[in-house]
Protein backbone atom coordinates (compact mmCIF):
# COMPACT_ATOMS: atom_id res chain seq x y z
CA UNK A 1 0.00 0.00 0.00
CA UNK A 2 2.84 2.42 0.79
CA UNK A 3 4.41 1.77 -2.59
CA UNK A 4 1.15 2.60 -4.29
CA UNK A 5 0.75 5.99 -2.51
CA UNK A 6 4.35 6.96 -3.21
CA UNK A 7 3.79 6.07 -6.86
CA UNK A 8 0.66 8.23 -6.93
CA UNK A 9 2.45 11.20 -5.34
CA UNK A 10 5.38 10.77 -7.76
CA UNK A 11 2.89 10.79 -10.66
CA UNK A 12 1.11 13.88 -9.26
CA UNK A 13 4.43 15.69 -8.84
CA UNK A 14 5.45 14.84 -12.37
CA UNK A 15 2.10 16.07 -13.74
CA UNK A 16 2.47 19.30 -11.78
CA UNK A 17 5.91 19.84 -13.30
CA UNK A 18 4.56 19.12 -16.78
CA UNK A 19 1.68 21.58 -16.31
CA UNK A 20 4.17 24.21 -15.08
CA UNK A 21 6.38 23.64 -18.12
CA UNK A 22 3.43 23.81 -20.54
CA UNK A 23 2.23 27.02 -18.88
CA UNK A 24 5.69 28.56 -19.21
CA UNK A 25 5.84 27.58 -22.89
CA UNK A 26 2.35 29.00 -23.54
CA UNK A 27 3.20 32.30 -21.80
CA UNK A 28 6.47 32.55 -23.73
CA UNK A 29 4.82 31.89 -27.09
CA UNK A 30 1.88 34.25 -26.41
CA UNK A 31 4.17 37.01 -25.12
CA UNK A 32 6.50 36.65 -28.09
CA UNK A 33 3.65 36.85 -30.61
CA UNK A 34 2.17 39.92 -28.88
CA UNK A 35 5.62 41.52 -28.72
CA UNK A 36 6.17 40.89 -32.45
CA UNK A 37 2.81 42.51 -33.25
CA UNK A 38 3.77 45.49 -31.06
CA UNK A 39 7.09 45.92 -32.85
CA UNK A 40 5.30 45.84 -36.23
CA UNK A 41 2.80 48.42 -34.94
CA UNK A 42 5.67 50.76 -34.05
CA UNK A 43 6.17 51.36 -37.77
CA UNK A 44 2.60 50.65 -38.93
CA UNK A 45 -0.41 52.70 -37.86
CA UNK A 46 -1.47 51.52 -34.45
CA UNK A 47 -0.73 51.56 -30.73
CA UNK A 48 2.65 49.80 -30.84
CA UNK A 49 3.86 50.85 -27.40
CA UNK A 50 0.59 49.79 -25.80
CA UNK A 51 0.84 46.34 -27.40
CA UNK A 52 4.45 46.02 -26.22
CA UNK A 53 3.32 46.84 -22.67
CA UNK A 54 0.64 44.16 -23.07
CA UNK A 55 3.39 41.69 -24.04
CA UNK A 56 5.30 42.66 -20.87
CA UNK A 57 2.15 42.00 -18.84
CA UNK A 58 1.86 38.53 -20.38
CA UNK A 59 5.56 37.80 -19.75
CA UNK A 60 5.19 39.05 -16.14
CA UNK A 61 2.84 36.15 -15.41
CA UNK A 62 5.83 33.81 -15.57
CA UNK A 63 9.08 35.81 -15.54
CA UNK A 64 10.59 37.99 -12.82
CA UNK A 65 12.56 40.14 -15.31
CA UNK A 66 9.29 41.18 -16.95
CA UNK A 67 7.76 42.12 -13.58
CA UNK A 68 10.76 44.37 -12.84
CA UNK A 69 10.59 46.08 -16.25
CA UNK A 70 6.81 46.42 -16.04
CA UNK A 71 7.08 48.28 -12.73
CA UNK A 72 9.49 50.79 -14.32
CA UNK A 73 7.34 51.19 -17.43
CA UNK A 74 4.24 51.79 -15.30
CA UNK A 75 6.04 54.45 -13.25
CA UNK A 76 7.31 56.27 -16.36
CA UNK A 77 3.90 56.05 -18.05
CA UNK A 78 2.14 57.38 -14.97
CA UNK A 79 4.63 60.28 -14.71
CA UNK A 80 4.17 61.16 -18.39
CA UNK A 81 0.39 60.90 -18.09
CA UNK A 82 0.37 63.16 -15.02
CA UNK A 83 2.50 65.78 -16.77
CA UNK A 84 0.31 65.68 -19.87
CA UNK A 85 -2.92 65.87 -17.88
CA UNK A 86 -1.63 68.87 -15.93
CA UNK A 87 -1.19 70.86 -19.16
CA UNK A 88 -4.35 72.22 -20.79
CA UNK A 89 -2.63 72.38 -24.18
CA UNK A 90 -1.41 68.77 -23.97
CA UNK A 91 -4.86 67.58 -22.84
CA UNK A 92 -6.63 69.42 -25.65
CA UNK A 93 -4.10 68.14 -28.17
CA UNK A 94 -4.54 64.56 -26.96
CA UNK A 95 -8.34 64.79 -27.20
CA UNK A 96 -8.17 66.30 -30.69
CA UNK A 97 -5.65 63.68 -31.78
CA UNK A 98 -7.82 60.87 -30.40
CA UNK A 99 -10.93 62.16 -32.17
CA UNK A 100 -8.95 62.71 -35.38
CA UNK A 101 -7.51 59.18 -35.25
CA UNK A 102 -10.99 57.70 -34.80
CA UNK A 103 -12.23 59.75 -37.78
CA UNK A 104 -9.25 58.72 -39.89
CA UNK A 105 -9.87 55.12 -38.92
CA UNK A 106 -13.45 55.44 -40.17
CA UNK A 107 -12.24 56.93 -43.45
CA UNK A 108 -9.72 54.11 -43.87
CA UNK A 109 -12.37 51.47 -43.19
CA UNK A 110 -15.15 52.80 -45.39
CA UNK A 111 -13.32 54.36 -48.35
CA UNK A 112 -10.49 53.57 -50.74
CA UNK A 113 -9.27 57.18 -50.91
CA UNK A 114 -5.89 56.60 -49.26
CA UNK A 115 -3.27 54.09 -50.38
CA UNK A 116 -3.32 52.27 -47.03
CA UNK A 117 -7.12 52.05 -46.83
CA UNK A 118 -8.53 48.84 -45.46
CA UNK A 119 -10.35 47.24 -42.58
CA UNK A 120 -7.28 46.20 -40.58
CA UNK A 121 -5.46 49.51 -40.82
CA UNK A 122 -8.66 51.47 -40.14
CA UNK A 123 -9.48 49.46 -37.04
CA UNK A 124 -5.91 49.80 -35.81
CA UNK A 125 -5.91 53.59 -36.23
CA UNK A 126 -9.36 53.94 -34.62
CA UNK A 127 -8.24 51.73 -31.72
CA UNK A 128 -5.20 53.95 -31.28
CA UNK A 129 -7.49 56.99 -31.08
CA UNK A 130 -9.72 55.29 -28.52
CA UNK A 131 -6.63 54.39 -26.52
CA UNK A 132 -5.49 58.02 -26.50
CA UNK A 133 -8.91 59.21 -25.33
CA UNK A 134 -9.15 56.51 -22.65
CA UNK A 135 -5.70 57.20 -21.25
CA UNK A 136 -6.34 60.96 -21.30
CA UNK A 137 -9.61 60.49 -19.40
CA UNK A 138 -7.91 58.18 -16.90
CA UNK A 139 -5.06 60.65 -16.38
CA UNK A 140 -7.45 63.53 -15.80
CA UNK A 141 -9.49 61.46 -13.33
CA UNK A 142 -6.35 60.47 -11.41
CA UNK A 143 -5.09 64.06 -11.44
CA UNK A 144 -8.42 65.31 -10.09
CA UNK A 145 -8.42 62.59 -7.41
CA UNK A 146 -4.86 63.49 -6.37
CA UNK A 147 -5.81 67.19 -6.26
CA UNK A 148 -8.76 66.49 -3.98
CA UNK A 149 -6.55 64.39 -1.72
CA UNK A 150 -4.06 67.28 -1.52
CA UNK A 151 -1.22 65.24 -3.05
CA UNK A 152 -0.44 67.86 -5.72
CA UNK A 153 -0.39 71.61 -5.81
CA UNK A 154 -3.13 73.81 -7.26
CA UNK A 155 -0.99 74.81 -10.25
CA UNK A 156 -1.02 71.22 -11.51
CA UNK A 157 -4.79 70.71 -11.31
CA UNK A 158 -5.73 73.37 -13.89
CA UNK A 159 -6.86 70.99 -16.64
CA UNK A 160 -8.73 68.73 -14.24
CA UNK A 161 -10.54 71.64 -12.56
CA UNK A 162 -11.84 72.86 -15.92
CA UNK A 163 -13.78 69.62 -16.28
CA UNK A 164 -15.57 70.18 -12.94
CA UNK A 165 -17.01 73.53 -14.04
CA UNK A 166 -20.37 73.51 -15.85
Amino acid sequence: MAARSSSASWHAGRMKGLVRLLRRIAVTVAGTVILAVGVVLLVAPGPGLLVIVLALIVFAVEYEWARRHLAGVRARARSAADKAAASRVATASAVLFGIGAIGLGGVLIFTDVLPVSGLGVGISVAFGGLTVLATTAYSLRELRRAGKAGEIGPAQTGAAEDLDEP
